[in-house]
């Protein structure tokens, strides 16, 4: 018996110092553009929602705190509010994988493509934050040992930003499919990543239409040739990223990442509240939701807060909470789809084109389609009177324009602060305990990290925005 238990001993002693192969079977031992695309739009998308909820909506008056926590809806933005969108360079190295994996294979031009696109989407949320920010040396930490890059003008990041956009618009191979899948958003068709290139292009142009020449005579050429340059021409185009529902693919503002009662400390501001109701605009019943203390009653009652209230004030405000309304339903569904750009916002671009002139499409019918569409998109029921009111009839007035789009970009990530830095519009009253002299600010300021490990370069690029200063304005704004 002793002679057996020792023979054990000595037998298990060799197995474990044999080789062991630890390979995880669940983890793929090679990486294609399949598999990185997807994680690259559902990350950017989580991105866009949660600064929606965080930033754009208190900063644009789309929605405010209810609690202490008031520093944004004040205009006390700090560093730390620049951690999520700068995170998007992380995003960024992901794209150029796709490109550099594109280069080396067969038949991966259209991967090589969307990843092109995917990255001025990018560099267009991040310089829109901030102004100057990394462009041309971003990214190359891994190829070239770049750890320090330099900060370019919002100048050269646009003109470098358009150039890219429209150099490869003409590189999408419809007859070309995808080998490896692996596109979520538009499921391998690329006459629609053709379109969102152009309307993505169609946005940047108008935002830097004041400053660059160029840009209202490319407007005026894209829009003149609709063949030659398609653009978005229905709901079903929309860049739109959709959550199958399963953890961890779930809205980022559902039950499993975003508590109920934190997602309450949110109610939806006054103005737009009382905006949609001036008009009965049946998209408040998207965006809102009744106060819990009507909802089962006969008459469901809709009440903003006011913006910027002393804490005290809008604890009590209108009775309290039970009297306030919150988000609507909707954005704590596990498959509410993350928005990138949409057919309607292309149609009030195309709509302010006309109307500034620099094409001869007709505006009044832009105008109206685009507010349509908006209603399309968001379920909400619509009739043809609504575009009878005085205050929504289309007049020749590029403030009714800008106002509708104002309430079609609801959670479409920062656009529509986006949008007021570059109109003006909507004509918004900072609330009384702003922190900000009454100014909407124009800028985020740079996170903390590029200030320890970028300093030479942030500290060049600070110079140039105002000394980080987050009422420095861009260099597209009037």
């Amino acid at each position: 018996m002793r002679t057996l238990i020792i023979l054990f001993i000595i037998t298990a002693g060799l197995n474990a110092c044999s080789k062991v192969d630890n390979i995880n079977p669940n983890v793929p031992s090679t990486v294609n553009p399949g598999v990185v695309l997807p994680q690259v739009i559902y990350n950017t998308s989580n991105t866009l929602v949660n600064n929606a909820f965080e930033l754009n909506n208190e900063l644009i008056q789309y929605t405010c705190m209810n609690n202490t926590f008031t520093e944004v809806q004040r205009f006390k933005l700090q560093p730390a509010n620049s951690n999520g969108i700068w995170g998007l360079y992380n995003r960024l190295r992901d794209l150029d994988d796709i490109i550099a994996m594109s280069d080396k294979g067969v038949g991966l031009g259209n991967y090589k493509a969307m990843a092109r696109v995917l990255k001025v989407y990018l560099f267009s949320v991040l310089t829109d934050t901030y102004g100057d920010i990394p462009y041309r040396d971003a990214g190359k930490g891994a190829s070239e040992q770049e750890f320090t890059p330099v900060y370019n003008s919002q100048e050269e990041v646009y003109k470098g930003m358009l150039e890219e956009l429209a150099a490869v618009a003409g590189t999408f191979n419809a007859s070309e499919t995808l080998a490896y899948s692996g596109d979520p958003v538009y499921k391998g068709n690329m006459l629609r990543w053709q379109k969102f290139t152009n309307s993505l292009r169609l946005r940047l142009l108008m935002r830097a239409s004041g400053k660059l020449a160029s840009a209202v005579t490319d407007i005026q050429t894209m829009l003149s040739a609709p063949q030659q340059y398609p653009l978005m021409e229905s709901n079903d185009d929309n860049f739109l990223y959709r959550y199958t529902g399963s953890l961890p693919d779930v809205y980022p503002l559902a039950p499993s990442y975003v508590r109920d009662f934190d997602f309450k400390y949110k109610s939806v501001s006054a103005f737009i509240v009382d905006s949609l109701k001036k008009f009965s605009d049946s998209r408040l019943f998207q965006y809102a939701r009744p106060t819990n203390a009507s909802a089962t009653t006969s008459n469901p009652q809709y009440v903003g807060l006011p913006n910027s209230l002393p804490v005290t004030e809008s604890a009590n405000y209108n009775g309290g909470f039970n009297f306030q309304s919150y988000l609507g339903t909707r954005f704590q569904s596990n498959t509410e789809p993350a928005i990138w750009l949409t057919w309607s916002e292309v149609l009030f671009l195309k709509a302010e084109a006309a109307q500034r002139g620099f094409f001869t499409g007709n505006a009044e019918t832009l105008y109206n389609d685009a507010i349509k569409a908006s209603f399309g998109y968001w379920g909400a029921e619509f009739n043809n009177s609504y575009l009878d009111q005085a205050g929504v009839k289309y007049d020749g007035q590029l403030s009714k324009i800008y106002l509708q789009k104002f309430f079609a970009l609801y959670f479409t990530g920062m656009e529509a602060w986006n949008e007021y830095r570059r109109t003006g519009y909507p004509l918004l009253v900072p609330g009384p305990t702003n922190a900000n002299d009454g100014k909407v600010p124009s800028r985020i300021p740079y996170p903390l990290s590029e200030q320890s490990l970028n300093r030479v370069n942030y500290e060049d690029a600070a110079k140039r925005m105002g000394g980080d200063n987050m009422n420095h304005k861009l260099w597209w704004q009037p």
